[in-house]
């Protein structure tokens, strides 16, 4: 790793996502950045009328909002607790709420490691989450957190694929996070069927693992019609200290329905999730 890029807005769980970046941070030897995206909705505004003459500057809330904001991230990388760490941060200016992903994803880093509250309901809905845009949009795996916990050391992590071509895509930075952890990896298939046998997709399973050489593997498949419920249960059996899972950027009814799996996995987990976009 070189840059673990950790966007923050003060709240618990940026905060949360900070503290577990840390260690990971102090054990690869990287270097931390902090972001903040102060939004100014008079960007989307003038962007909706044409205007193209203005400045951010100009405006004496947004002044005096990113004086404060300078004041708490600086307070944050002096911080004693942090003396360890090669820590800087960067402030900038955003419009409206659906492009804060794009504004995080666009910094060149290793990792991104970031808090999530989850979005339920109308909220789920209409926008989904900022992490879950973050992770379409991003080219470097994200480690989405929401509670207070520990990320240095992980021994199992849960690894939901649906078994197509595409996933082989985010095999290598998967091996590259086991190899890291010296973690097992317990591969989860949820299928929903009634004419497929768990047997089969087992087999299915070992010849995909057979395939892209995953080491220290084991394979479960199960039959339930809420894909995300059975990844999050199976993971919270086996205490599992990570869930792994690609999520996808295209289009397509397929995709639309794998992208729905990995949203609600994020939404609803209350365990790190480690994910990588599939292209």
């Amino acid at each position: 790793m070189k840059r673990i890029l950790v966007p923050i807005d003060f709240s618990k769980e940026s905060m949360n996502a900070l503290n577990a970046a840390h260690s990971l941070a102090v054990n690869t030897d990287s270097d931390v950045l902090l972001l903040h995206i102060v939004e100014d909705p008079n960007i989307e505004t003038m962007k909706i009328s044409g205007e193209t003459h203005y400045d951010p500057m100009d405006n004496l809330y947004v002044k005096l909002l990113l004086d404060k904001t300078k004041e708490r991230l600086e307070a944050i990388v002096n911080d004693p607790k942090n003396s360890d760490l090669n820590m800087s941060y960067k402030i900038e200016i955003g419009n409206a709420y659906s492009s804060i992903a794009e504004n995080i994803a666009s910094h060149n880093s290793s990792l991104i490691v970031m808090g999530s509250s989850g979005a339920t309901g109308l909220q789920e809905i209409l926008v989904g989450s900022v992490a879950d845009k973050t992770v379409r949009y991003a080219k470097c795996p994200v480690i989405v957190v929401k509670e207070e916990c520990s990320i240095e050391k992980v021994s199992d992590i849960v690894f939901a694929t649906d078994l197509m071509d595409d996933q082989i895509q985010i095999i290598d930075d998967l091996k590259e996070l086991q190899s890291y952890y010296g973690a097992k990896i317990h591969m989860i298939k949820v299928f929903n069927s009634e004419w497929t046998t768990a047997g089969e997709v087992q087999e299915r399973m070992k010849a995909f693992i057979s395939k892209v050489k995953l080491e220290n593997c084991t394979t479960v498949a199960k039959n339930s019609s809420d894909l995300a419920e059975a990844i999050l249960d199976y993971a919270s059996s086996i205490d599992a200290g990570m869930i792994a899972i690609g999520t996808h950027d295209r289009h397509g009814l397929l995709h639309l329905l794998a992208s729905h799996v990995s949203k609600n996995v994020l939404n609803h987990a209350h365990r790190p999730i480690w994910t990588k976009a599939i292209r």
